[in-house]
């Protein structure tokens, strides 16, 4: 048994955060263990209110989990609020030497940033192997990401009817794949997504195959849905 981390937020409602992370995992084979960035009181109208948990905490479970797991790899889904906790956890994943893939999740689809000061990720971006913004995102970290090194997907371009996600190194687009434009809006995109492609990197995956395995598991994840909520949302059944 293969063992991997997500340092990510939680979503009462199971469809996004730390929860849909651990059923990715398990959809692949892994198990999953995981420590709390943030809790959230949420549904699908939206973010009512957001905690971040303290710093030591989450600290003191990192160290845990280790002393009995072997991490294998680590997602990052809703980074701290905190610059000197993020730089901690940064510190943490350096020595793991393990592939990092982080969905840097700084604002809720409806609602206020949760991130108002983008330099306070900068530790978590130099140490991850992968960046997984939607495009809004994207735009607001362009600044921190000039010596970035590593790999990005940039989630959700339009074009014309079709969405595309490119995969980039370097400024380069290496790889890209497209879907149709549709109505359907489904929880936890973002969060299956990168917790995709880092059990496909942990399995022996190049990151450009990784990046078209993650987009294969989420035409099915978005596929097999069911309708929840005032707001219309769907949630995948995986």
């Amino acid at each position: 048994m293969k063992f991997l981390l997500s340092i990510a937020g939680f979503d009462p409602t199971g469809g996004a955060g730390i929860l849909r992370d651990i059923r990715t995992f398990n959809y692949f084979g892994f198990y999953g263990t995981a420590v709390i960035t943030a809790n959230t009181a949420q549904n699908t109208k939206g973010v009512k209110k957001l905690s971040f948990v303290d710093g030591e905490l989450i600290e003191e479970q990192l160290q845990l989990i280790v002393e009995e797991f072997r991490i294998e790899g680590v997602k990052v889904g809703i980074p701290h609020v905190d610059y000197e906790v993020n730089r901690k956890v940064a510190e943490f994943l350096k020595e793991l030497r393990v592939p990092v893939v982080f969905d840097p999740v700084i604002s809720p689809t409806f609602g206020k940033r949760f991130i108002e000061k983008p330099e306070t990720i900068l530790p978590l971006i130099e140490v991850s192997t992968v960046i997984t913004p939607n495009l809004g995102e994207f735009e607001i970290l362009k600044p921190l990401l000039k010596e970035y090194t590593g790999f990005i997907v940039v989630k959700g371009i339009p074009k014309g009817d079709f969405v595309e996600d490119h995969l980039l190194k370097a400024d380069n687009v290496i790889s890209k794949v497209s879907h149709k434009k549709d109505n359907l809006t489904v929880r936890g995109t973002g969060c299956a997504f990168s917790s995709a492609l880092l059990c496909s990197t942990v399995k022996g995956y190049s990151v450009e195959a990784a990046f078209r395995e993650a987009a294969k598991f989420l035409e099915v994840f978005r596929k097999d849905s069911f309708k929840k909520g005032s707001m219309k949302q769907h949630f995948s059944r995986l």
